[in-house]
């Protein structure tokens, strides 16, 4: 008895691009305050960035305020991080800010924000977290990150909103793609 050859297909199937999305919470705050002067909603606005791939994660990097230093501020600040968490996916963290005092004035330096995004953009990429990574930020100091992701094979683009003054000539330089933000961009994306 013999058996009749039938053909073999073999189905193809697509798989989405994962994507996880690194935000510099101070640089993206002051970068869309003096380009567009808006109150942007961070949910429609990641997910028309990622379009149809998909979203592995959101991380937001940033410096709490002091309440006792910065007591209005401070309020403004925590109402921002209950909205932020309710976003799926997003996860808020922390740096530190440090005082300093330079001709009798008294200011702020945020610390461990940037070495924590830099670690994770890589070790993420290192453990296979996602496929392709977008960074939002205009500081070039993620440029040595930007590269050492790329040889881990993922695709880093780099979201650069601003003008050509502040946008990074060093991470458009090492990015796999520059995305520019713009007013069109960003028009259903408003508060």
């Amino acid at each position: 008895m013999g058996f009749a050859k039938t053909p073999c297909y073999t189905l193809k199937v697509s798989k989405k691009k994962r994507v996880a999305i690194y935000i510099d919470g101070s640089n993206f705050y002051f970068s869309m305050k003096s380009r567009f002067n808006i109150k942007l909603d961070l949910e429609k606005f990641c997910q028309k960035l990622v379009k149809n791939k998909e979203l592995i994660k959101i991380n937001y990097y940033i410096a709490p305020l002091n309440q006792k230093t910065h007591p209005k501020q401070y309020l403004k600040q925590q109402k921002f991080f209950d909205k932020l968490r309710k976003i799926d996916k997003l996860t808020i963290l922390f740096g530190r800010l440090e005082k300093r005092k330079r001709d009798g004035e008294i200011y702020y330096v945020e610390k461990a924000s940037d070495v924590n995004l830099a670690l994770d953009l890589v070790l993420d990429a290192e453990k296979e977290i996602y496929d392709e990574a977008y960074l939002i930020s205009n500081d070039g100091d993620f440029s040595g990150a930007v590269k050492a992701t790329k040889d881990f094979g993922k695709h880093v683009i780099y979201v650069a909103i601003g003008n050509k003054k502040s946008v990074s000539h060093y991470l458009k330089k090492v990015a796999s793609l520059t995305f520019y933000i713009t007013e069109k961009f960003i028009e259903d994306c408003k508060l």
